[in-house]
């Protein structure tokens, strides 16, 4: 007596999966769907759902899965060096696409569009970041550069840094900004003291700093400028 193969009720899944995409988007996909769904592309032979739950067990969130290290990601069962580095690489390629769509003619004259530029610049950033943006007499953007990178508050301090790439891009107008990837948004006194002292120094040169804004780890932003009402 011959036996009919029994059908397999995975196969197909992956195909489902990707079409279920393309008619609709990730908005009705939980989180470890989505998971699932990305590490098809890295791990192309394996079943990826049972990765995907325990990677939300481990890091307890679709965020915590992308904000987690390659080192950390590469401890999960099933999770190689290759898919590690791929989950890692999903915020830097959202920030630098938020920023391209920014990047032309960017006019930077209201708060909001400051602060929006800055949650651009510093999404996905793990690290402390100290920011110059150097602005046209338009106040159209001409140029973000990182003037360091680790502690802020000895970085604020680093008045020589500013003052030569606002010289180098000749531009007479410019904004700090810096972020707290494991902290609200906020000034400490040492920010207030260092950023007075920055305005006092550039304003003797000619050059004006606009505003200083702080973005915090989950994207709340503080802008200086308004907190202590600055009017020039």
């Amino acid at each position: 007596m011959k036996y009919e193969k029994a059908a397999n009720p995975h196969a197909g899944h992956r195909q489902r999966m990707r079409e279920r995409f393309q008619k609709d988007g990730l908005d009705h996909f939980q989180q470890h769907e989505i998971l699932e769904l990305l590490l098809f592309y890295a791990l192309p032979r394996v079943n990826t759902n049972a990765i995907a739950h325990e990677l939300i067990q481990q890091f307890h969130s679709l965020s915590g899965v992308l904000d987690a290290d390659v080192l950390e990601l590469k401890q999960v069962h099933g999770i190689s060096e290759n898919a590690a580095v791929f989950l890692k690489m999903i915020p830097a390629v959202c920030r630098q696409y938020q920023l391209d769509k920014m990047r032309e003619h960017l006019v930077l004259d209201s708060t909001q569009s400051i602060l929006d530029y800055g949650k651009a610049q510093f999404s996905g950033v793990e690290e402390e970041r100290v920011l110059l943006m150097c602005l046209s007499e338009s106040l159209e953007l001409q140029h973000c550069e990182t003037i360091s990178k680790g502690n802020t508050q000895s970085a604020l301090l680093d008045i020589h840094a500013v003052v030569a790439c606002a010289i180098r891009m000749r531009s007479r107008q410019v904004i700090l900004a810096h972020n707290h990837p494991h902290a609200a948004a906020e000034f400490s006194d040492a920010d207030l003291f260092a950023t007075q002292r920055l305005r006092q120094v550039l304003r003797s040169m000619e050059i004006i700093l606009l505003d200083h804004i702080v973005i915090g780890k989950s994207g709340d932003a503080v802008s200086m400028r308004q907190l202590m009402g600055w009017t020039d």
